[in-house]
Protein backbone atom coordinates (compact mmCIF):
# COMPACT_ATOMS: atom_id res chain seq x y z
CA UNK A 1 0.00 0.00 0.00
CA UNK A 2 1.13 3.48 -1.09
CA UNK A 3 2.21 5.68 1.65
CA UNK A 4 0.40 9.36 1.52
CA UNK A 5 1.87 12.30 2.45
CA UNK A 6 0.67 15.28 3.71
CA UNK A 7 2.39 18.62 3.48
CA UNK A 8 1.53 21.54 6.27
CA UNK A 9 2.87 24.68 4.00
CA UNK A 10 3.19 28.32 6.29
CA UNK A 11 5.08 30.89 5.52
CA UNK A 12 8.54 30.66 6.87
CA UNK A 13 8.70 26.90 7.45
CA UNK A 14 10.06 27.89 11.30
CA UNK A 15 6.72 27.60 13.18
CA UNK A 16 3.21 26.78 12.30
CA UNK A 17 3.89 24.17 9.90
CA UNK A 18 6.91 22.33 12.05
CA UNK A 19 4.47 21.99 14.76
CA UNK A 20 1.66 20.59 12.65
CA UNK A 21 4.00 18.54 11.30
CA UNK A 22 5.37 17.81 14.36
CA UNK A 23 2.04 17.21 16.22
CA UNK A 24 0.61 15.11 13.13
CA UNK A 25 3.55 12.32 13.43
CA UNK A 26 3.01 12.32 17.62
CA UNK A 27 -0.62 11.69 17.33
CA UNK A 28 -0.17 9.14 14.19
CA UNK A 29 2.00 6.96 16.12
CA UNK A 30 -0.12 7.66 19.65
CA UNK A 31 -3.75 6.65 18.05
CA UNK A 32 -3.44 5.24 14.86
CA UNK A 33 0.02 3.61 14.49
CA UNK A 34 -1.57 1.90 11.34
CA UNK A 35 -2.35 4.92 9.23
CA UNK A 36 -0.67 5.22 5.95
CA UNK A 37 0.33 8.95 5.98
CA UNK A 38 3.23 10.66 7.02
CA UNK A 39 3.58 14.30 7.60
CA UNK A 40 5.83 17.52 5.68
CA UNK A 41 6.69 20.85 5.40
CA UNK A 42 7.47 23.85 3.86
CA UNK A 43 7.04 27.13 3.46
CA UNK A 44 5.91 29.82 0.40
CA UNK A 45 8.59 32.30 1.38
CA UNK A 46 10.79 30.20 3.57
CA UNK A 47 15.24 30.72 3.59
CA UNK A 48 16.39 26.88 2.92
CA UNK A 49 18.26 25.31 5.65
CA UNK A 50 16.65 27.61 8.61
CA UNK A 51 16.69 25.81 12.49
CA UNK A 52 12.85 26.30 13.96
CA UNK A 53 11.93 29.45 15.77
CA UNK A 54 13.31 28.84 19.18
CA UNK A 55 9.97 29.44 20.75
CA UNK A 56 8.54 26.38 18.72
CA UNK A 57 11.37 24.21 19.99
CA UNK A 58 10.88 25.15 23.86
CA UNK A 59 6.70 24.62 23.21
CA UNK A 60 7.26 21.61 21.63
CA UNK A 61 9.82 20.32 24.38
CA UNK A 62 7.58 21.13 27.01
CA UNK A 63 5.30 18.60 25.49
CA UNK A 64 7.77 16.19 24.91
CA UNK A 65 8.25 16.66 21.69
CA UNK A 66 12.05 17.61 19.64
CA UNK A 67 11.76 19.58 16.38
CA UNK A 68 15.65 20.78 16.69
CA UNK A 69 16.45 18.70 14.17
CA UNK A 70 14.40 19.98 11.35
CA UNK A 71 15.20 23.00 9.03
CA UNK A 72 13.18 24.81 6.93
CA UNK A 73 12.70 24.15 3.25
CA UNK A 74 10.56 25.73 0.20
CA UNK A 75 7.71 24.72 -1.34
CA UNK A 76 8.76 23.40 -4.59
CA UNK A 77 7.16 20.74 -7.66
CA UNK A 78 8.65 17.90 -6.49
CA UNK A 79 6.89 18.22 -2.76
CA UNK A 80 3.96 19.43 -4.24
CA UNK A 81 4.00 16.29 -6.88
CA UNK A 82 5.03 13.37 -4.15
CA UNK A 83 1.90 15.11 -1.66
CA UNK A 84 -1.49 13.36 -1.51
CA UNK A 85 -2.77 16.36 0.49
CA UNK A 86 -1.90 19.97 1.11
CA UNK A 87 -2.81 21.98 3.98
CA UNK A 88 -2.11 25.82 4.50
CA UNK A 89 -2.54 28.17 7.78
CA UNK A 90 -3.81 31.06 5.97
CA UNK A 91 -5.64 31.92 2.99
CA UNK A 92 -3.08 34.02 1.39
CA UNK A 93 -0.81 30.79 1.34
CA UNK A 94 -3.75 28.89 -0.01
CA UNK A 95 -3.70 31.04 -3.05
CA UNK A 96 -0.07 31.30 -3.74
CA UNK A 97 -0.23 27.66 -3.84
CA UNK A 98 -3.11 27.50 -6.02
CA UNK A 99 -1.73 30.23 -8.35
CA UNK A 100 1.84 28.79 -8.36
CA UNK A 101 0.80 24.75 -8.79
CA UNK A 102 -2.49 24.75 -10.57
CA UNK A 103 -1.83 21.14 -11.18
CA UNK A 104 -2.17 20.45 -7.48
CA UNK A 105 -5.48 23.12 -6.74
CA UNK A 106 -7.74 19.86 -6.04
CA UNK A 107 -5.53 18.59 -3.06
CA UNK A 108 -4.60 21.95 -1.65
CA UNK A 109 -6.74 23.32 1.58
CA UNK A 110 -6.85 25.88 4.36
CA UNK A 111 -6.06 23.25 7.27
CA UNK A 112 -8.67 24.50 9.96
CA UNK A 113 -11.51 24.25 7.20
CA UNK A 114 -10.52 20.99 6.25
CA UNK A 115 -9.95 19.39 9.60
CA UNK A 116 -13.23 20.82 11.23
CA UNK A 117 -15.09 19.77 8.17
CA UNK A 118 -17.30 23.57 8.06
CA UNK A 119 -17.62 26.20 5.54
CA UNK A 120 -17.45 28.74 7.93
CA UNK A 121 -15.45 29.22 10.81
CA UNK A 122 -14.71 32.54 12.87
CA UNK A 123 -11.37 31.67 13.38
CA UNK A 124 -10.30 29.37 9.78
CA UNK A 125 -7.02 30.81 9.63
CA UNK A 126 -3.86 29.98 12.11
CA UNK A 127 -2.07 33.36 12.75
CA UNK A 128 1.22 33.50 13.16
CA UNK A 129 3.49 33.25 16.06
CA UNK A 130 6.73 34.57 14.36
CA UNK A 131 7.97 37.68 16.90
CA UNK A 132 5.55 37.03 18.73
CA UNK A 133 5.98 35.34 22.81
CA UNK A 134 5.83 31.69 24.51
CA UNK A 135 2.35 32.01 25.10
CA UNK A 136 1.12 33.04 21.58
CA UNK A 137 2.93 29.63 20.18
CA UNK A 138 1.41 27.73 23.53
CA UNK A 139 -2.15 28.73 21.79
CA UNK A 140 -1.14 27.87 18.38
CA UNK A 141 0.23 24.53 19.79
CA UNK A 142 -3.10 23.70 21.36
CA UNK A 143 -5.28 24.97 18.12
CA UNK A 144 -2.86 22.89 16.11
CA UNK A 145 -2.75 19.54 18.41
CA UNK A 146 -7.07 19.96 18.08
CA UNK A 147 -7.31 20.66 14.53
CA UNK A 148 -4.92 17.62 13.38
CA UNK A 149 -6.70 14.83 16.21
CA UNK A 150 -10.12 15.59 13.95
CA UNK A 151 -7.67 15.54 10.52
CA UNK A 152 -6.27 12.16 11.99
CA UNK A 153 -9.74 10.67 12.84
CA UNK A 154 -11.13 11.83 9.36
CA UNK A 155 -8.26 10.45 7.85
CA UNK A 156 -8.76 7.20 9.43
CA UNK A 157 -12.31 6.92 8.77
CA UNK A 158 -11.81 7.61 5.21
CA UNK A 159 -9.15 4.37 4.99
CA UNK A 160 -11.04 2.04 6.94
CA UNK A 161 -13.78 2.90 4.45
CA UNK A 162 -11.59 1.65 1.45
Amino acid sequence: MKEHIILFVCTGNTCRSVIAQALFQELKEEFFPGLNYQAESAGISAIEDTSPAKEAVFCLAKHGIDITTHRAQQVNSQLIKKSSLILTMTREQLNFLKEHFPQAQYKVFLLRLFCQQREHLKNDEIKDPYGEGIFFYEDIYKQLKRDIKKLLFRLAEEQKDG
